[in-house]
């Protein structure tokens, strides 16, 4: 009797609090992990921001002390420590804007964006890269991206459309890929950048110093000045142009 009573006893469920129980402890660690989550990303977009502002930084103090603009710099070698061999000593054309390659194309060999932060590393300005190297990858020569993809720095001659790209100026490029903007080039989806640009700038995808190239899918809806990011479907494959050298 006592065995059977014990049998019984064990083939029983679970109670309704026992469940319940169950339950909370599933939700919490859900939400644990989506709150994890989001204090990550937001803490990509934070890093992301401050290297943008470090960055613009970096090229105006750079400026400043050499009255040059780095990858376009006329005699590296004899200018900054430790800059004897390639690429470093590779020099620009010193008309004070990082002309090749062409605007939104990635930088090649011999370059003035191929050495914007080989020259920048040299006057110890910036760090994470590898300035005697011959890559012209996002991790080597040029930065990574914390928010995704990497950069390199470019200079704009013509104003384009409504875009917010400025002529006469120069950008960093926000790309995912070591190659010319595309339309699914980008790393950032609309969400991300929309908040990039809320810290940084003014919020707006085609305003201001920090804009999203029109070609870019799935990332802005609207045109001209109703143009925003298209947050709703959090898609999107956006390349970004952040302003340095105002």
């Amino acid at each position: 009797m006592t065995n059977l009573c014990t049998k019984r006893r064990s083939e029983q469920g679970f109670t309704l609090v026992e469940l319940a129980i169950v339950m909370v402890i599933i939700g919490l660690l859900i939400g644990g992990i989506l709150k994890g989550q989001e204090l990550i990303a937001n803490a990509k977009i934070s890093s992301t921001v401050s290297q943008l502002k470090g960055l613009d930084a970096a090229m105006n103090t750079f400026n400043d002390k050499y009255n040059a603009v780095p990858g376009d710099m006329i005699s590296p070698n004899t200018r900054l420590p430790g800059c004897n061999g390639t690429p470093c000593s590779t020099a620009g054309n010193g008309d004070s804007k990082i002309s090749t390659p062409a605007f939104g194309t990635f930088p090649t060999a011999g370059s003035e964006a191929s050495n914007v932060f080989v020259h920048l590393s040299a006057a110890d300005l910036v760090n994470g890269i590898d300035p005697a190297g011959s890559s012209i990858t996002f991790g080597k020569m040029l930065p990574t991206v914390k928010a995704g993809g990497g950069l390199w720095v470019s200079y704009n001659p013509t104003t384009v459309g409504s875009t917010g790209v400025v002529g006469g100026k120069h950008y960093a490029i926000l790309n995912g890929s070591t190659g010319a903007i595309t339309g699914t080039s980008g790393a950032l989806n609309a969400t991300t950048a929309a908040q990039i640009d809320r810290k940084l700038d003014d919020g707006k995808p085609n305003t201001g110093s920090f804009n999203v190239d029109p070609t870019s899918t799935g990332c802005t809806s609207g045109n001209n000045n109703n143009m925003v990011y298209d947050e709703a479907n959090n898609a999107g494959t956006c390349a970004a142009y952040s302003r340095v050298l105002n």
